[in-house]
């Protein structure tokens, strides 16, 4: 096999393992800014559920604070009812009764709807600072695990360039450009089996000639389908054919 040809096999073996050890690590600040806006999020959601049943906490003590005032004042104006000597006096007092009744009423309606809500929002904040206690545990877990990732691909990202930078070494400049444009085109696959009379990438049928081409392993051979690196594996010549 032509040693150009040796070293692009080479070259695509270690820079797709470059290409995915720097993948990961790049996937880890994105994760942890996933995990960081996520707790945020459970913090927003557990702040305003808070808020929400403080606010009609309070409202439903100020109309308890209302209704027992409405109440006294009743009491007291029934109270008035002995000591008034006129019918006019009698008849105003009775009207102002009767309307005190009626907020106090609207007061007891109002104060049963709050309890009510305060009780639904007693139980959802319960269940936010619960779900936000508990993810926050979990996730500082994998925050933790992902510095320790982050450490070991950091190395493996340093390991993985040295063997590239090796390999390099090896591989013509020019046919290095060439290489690399179909590799970053073609998901990391610039080099393709030909065994069995196809691209082992695109799987087109190849002329006679290219497969001859690729199996004297001489020159470099161009798919003419996906413009991919050919090579003939002779240790598969008695095997089925095989696609890469």
């Amino acid at each position: 096999m032509d040693p150009k040809l040796s070293a692009l096999i080479e070259l695509q073996s270690v820079l797709s393992t470059q290409r995915e050890i720097e993948r990961e690590y790049e996937e880890i600040p994105r994760r942890r800014e996933q995990i960081l806006s996520y707790i945020q999020s459970l913090k927003a959601e557990a702040k305003t559920a808070e808020e929400q049943f403080k606010k009609h906490e309070v409202e439903q003590k100020t109309r308890e604070m209302e209704l027992q005032e409405g109440q006294s004042m009743r009491v007291k104006k029934e109270a008035q009812l002995l000591s008034l000597k006129t019918n006019k006096e009698y008849q105003a007092t009775l009207s102002e009764i009767e309307a005190l009744d009626r907020k106090n009423s609207r007061l007891e309606e109002k104060i049963i709807e709050l309890m009510d809500l305060v009780e639904k929002e007693r139980t959802i904040l319960k269940d936010k600072q619960k779900e936000l206690t508990e993810k926050e545990t979990e996730f500082h877990r994998e925050l933790e695990g992902l510095i320790e990732r982050e450490k070991s691909l950091s190395e493996r990202v340093e390991k993985a360039g040295a063997e590239v930078k090796l390999v390099l070494n090896k591989v013509d400049k020019n046919l290095y450009r060439r290489f690399l444009r179909v590799f970053d085109r073609k998901q990391g696959v610039a080099i393709a089996i030909a065994n069995g009379g196809h691209c082992g990438a695109c799987n087109i049928r190849l002329t006679a000639r290219l497969i001859q081409l690729a199996k004297r392993g001489q020159d470099i051979v161009i798919c003419e389908g996906c413009s991919r690196f050919l090579y003939w594996d002779h240790s598969l010549d008695d095997d089925q054919p095989v696609s890469l």
